[in-house]
């Protein structure tokens, strides 16, 4: 191949590349609930062979298996629904609370550190219009994304059943689309996909739930109230890699400057979820997880950012899993084994591979 065959074919795959992510971007709302329903479906098909012993009517077996996750699902929503009713109850007070907790807070450190010189009183009176309008504004959001999210979530629903209903036939689909040489290879990657979700998936469940369990402890602990549910919504949020932990302490903190009459008890959340941050981070989940998903940490923050960037946060949910999957599709392939050698984890002590490559 000439050196202006090779730019060609170069610009050629840019130009694709830059269509479908343009494609992707005007078309999230299409796709998004899709790609969930595909990795639902791919995590759901073990409960869904477990039924399927009992239930010879595919539908009814697939309906068993959504109303087994259904009830697990409501429990959990029930209890959540029980203690965010009592903290929207008492949003009214919040935010004068808040400012009061701010305040507090700033002159703490502004006493302890004099350096900062932190006037609380300028800084008010330049912010107080934010205080008022900032959850006024977030509460009227969160009620539009909110009725988005159930739309996308009761379509997630509907495809997933169908994938399930004709999994069979979208299967051999894929494989049929290739010559009878390389059927074989097909069927095996995709094994292998289904095989790297379900274990994705349980892990991170796994994740979950320990950090619910953790959180929960240290808040109670630490005297906030509802310990319960900021310590799961934490664990949910851990879904976000690097940073969703992070992000889930920022609320119960808020809470805590609104709902404490001391200085302590906000700074402790604070430093209770970066250390859970760091445990989470470096012994929770590679120990769990390891190296279901083989994708080492650049990649894994570009991905979060291009796929964050074209879907918000479902594209940051499913930033993971899916480049987990362009990964085993890629190292099929001799042409594009190399890109796949570069996405994974242990790029760094297997370099010499290029060269067997090459």
């Amino acid at each position: 191949m000439t050196q202006s065959e090779s730019i060609k074919n170069l610009a050629y795959t840019l130009i694709i590349i830059l269509i479908l992510g343009w494609l992707s971007y005007i078309g999230s709302s299409i796709l998004l609930p899709i790609i969930f329903a595909s990795l639902f479906a791919f995590f759901l098909s073990p409960v869904n062979r477990f039924f399927s012993r009992y239930i010879k009517i595919r539908s009814i077996s697939i309906l068993c298996s959504f109303l087994f996750i259904f009830i697990i699902f409501s429990f959990v929503t029930a209890v959540f629904s029980f203690q965010l009713i009592n903290i929207i109850d008492s949003l009214p007070s919040i935010g004068e609370n808040f400012r009061l907790g701010v305040e507090k807070l700033l002159n703490t450190i502004s006493n302890k550190i004099p350096y900062f010189n932190l006037d609380t009183n300028t800084f008010f009176k330049e912010n107080a219009s934010n205080f008022i309008a900032g959850p006024l504004d977030a509460i009227s959001q969160g009620v539009i994304v909110s009725s988005h999210i159930l739309l996308n979530i009761a379509l997630t629903f509907i495809y997933t059943f169908f994938i399930l209903l004709y999994k069979r036939s979208i299967r051999n689909f894929a494989i049929f689309q290739f010559e009878k040489k390389s059927r074989h290879d097909v069927r095996v990657t995709l094994h292998k996909i289904q095989e790297t979700i379900q274990a994705y998936v349980g892990g991170v469940g796994i994740v979950i739930i320990i950090l619910t369990i953790l959180n929960t402890i240290g808040l109670s602990i630490i005297g906030i109230k509802y310990a319960f549910f900021w310590g799961a919504l934490a664990g949910l949020l851990a879904v976000i890699p690097y940073v969703g932990t992070l992000l889930g302490g920022l609320l119960p903190f808020i809470y805590a400057l609104a709902t404490t009459d001391t200085t302590w008890q906000p700074i402790a959340v604070i430093i209770y979820y970066v250390i859970i941050q760091q445990l989470e981070g470096n012994i929770i989940t590679p120990k769990i997880v390891g190296d279901k998903v083989d994708i080492n940490p650049l990649v894994a923050i570009m991905s979060l950012v291009i796929f964050g960037t074209l879907w918000g946060v479902g594209g940051v949910i499913l930033a993971l899993p899916l480049v987990s999957i362009i990964k085993i599709i890629l190292s099929r392939f001799e042409s594009t084994l190399a890109i796949a050698l570069l996405m994974s984890s242990s790029i760094d002590s297997n370099y010499n591979e290029f060269k067997e490559i090459a």
